[in-house]
């Protein structure tokens, strides 16, 4: 027998219900483990029970709820099935159980570096979401609230998503700094609210293994695909930012440095160069001479194995989420290992932050400038 929710968290009763009878999106803003994601699910069973057609954007791409760890995404969640009588209608039990109807690749678990992308994203996921027709939409964010640097992402968040009502979960004053700001606005409602004492922290190590699950499950039923290099462009990172040099000119240097070269692109006086063995200093003072650069990128191909990708196409959608293989450039091919039923729509492959393992295991960032 369930226990009825407004016993467990009394601290949100009256806003929850309140919520449900008004229109507007609503944002929830808190810290790590504030219980952000479970008011979105309180919420988003009052809509059902009411038979609206809810939907959700989850902005958290370090414990997302929805699509992939590394993305936004957002999805409807329709009315619940009819109740026995007398039977107590919960709707949704986690938000894990819904599928995504739009992502948006960052790439990372954190907005942080990435605040155009993160702030592009969320106003595309958003956009696709709406166009669905949904009654009511709550959106969660991430915990990334601390320093300046949060407090202006979190600001032009609400500034380019134009909530209703803003809804700030704190457990002492951490997000005063924010929300004082926001509530000198008139374009929307703030209300501030405890957290409940039964929501705990969780230490750092579970949110890790939160993330590895979620992968493990996204690539479950992974399979490779071969995408030619002459169909795609990347983006997201150093490689293909430049020119690439001609097949000429980089066997004229290979000759000269005496070292195998797979890809050589300039961009301005930077040199992106990918391959298999370390240079010499004497080999890369040469290379830089022959090129008039200043600064060379050198990075071997397993740099790129297992780097997270967002696969978009030529809509601009991101479809998919993947892993890199390979990359061939003699051969010309990009070889990805993802979920998705057909590479043939990709047109962008959106370089990632983050090494993955098919099982989940994260190998970090190796690319510090590639």
């Amino acid at each position: 027998m369930r226990v009825n929710w407004q016993s467990v968290y009394p601290e949100w009763q009256t806003v929850v219900e309140e919520l449900a009878a008004q229109p507007g999106p609503v944002m929830v803003l808190g810290g790590v483990d504030t219980g952000k994601s479970t008011f979105c699910t309180l919420l988003l069973r009052q809509w059902q029970e009411a038979e609206l057609l809810a939907g959700y954007l989850d902005l958290d791409p370090g414990q997302s709820n929805v699509g992939p760890p590394a993305t936004f995404s957002g999805c409807l969640v329709r009315s619940s099935p009819p109740r026995p009588r007398g039977g107590a209608g919960w709707g949704i039990e986690r938000l894990n159980e819904l599928s995504p109807n739009g992502l948006a690749f960052l790439g990372d678990t954190t907005p942080a570096r990435h605040v155009a992308l993160a702030l592009a994203g969320a106003r595309r996921v958003l956009d696709e979401l709406l166009a669905l027709q949904p009654d009511r939409v709550v959106i969660d964010t991430c915990g990334y609230i601390t320093g300046w640097h949060a407090r202006q992402y979190k600001l032009m968040l609400a500034d380019l998503l134009r909530p209703r009502l803003i809804v700030g979960l704190q457990r002492e004053r951490e997000l005063m700094p924010l929300l004082d700001a926001l509530q000198r606005r008139a374009d929307w409602r703030v209300e501030v609210l405890p957290v409940p004492e039964v929501i705990t922290r969780k230490p750092p190590i579970f949110r890790a293994q939160y993330r590895r699950v979620a992968f493990a499950r996204y690539f479950e039923s992974a399979r490779s695909h071969t995408l030619p290099l002459s169909q795609i462009s990347f983006i997201g990172r150093r490689l293909g930012a430049g020119e690439p040099l001609s097949e000429a000119t980089k066997r004229h240097l290979e000759s000269q440095i005496r070292a195998e070269l797979l890809h050589v692109e300039r961009a301005g006086d930077l040199l992106h160069v990918i391959l298999r063995q370390p240079l010499t200093e004497h080999q890369i003072g040469l290379l830089q001479t022959l090129t008039r650069t200043h600064r060379l990128i050198l990075l071997p191909p397993s740099a790129y194995q297992y780097l997270l990708i967002g696969l978009i196409d030529y809509m601009g959608r991101t479809f998919g989420v993947g892993l890199i293989e390979s990359i061939d450039f003699e051969a010309g091919t990009l070889s990805v290992l993802s979920p998705v039923h057909s590479v043939q729509p990709v047109r962008w492959v959106q370089l990632g932050s983050l090494r993955v393992l098919p099982d989940g295991t994260e190998l970090g960032e190796p690319l510090k400038e590639g």
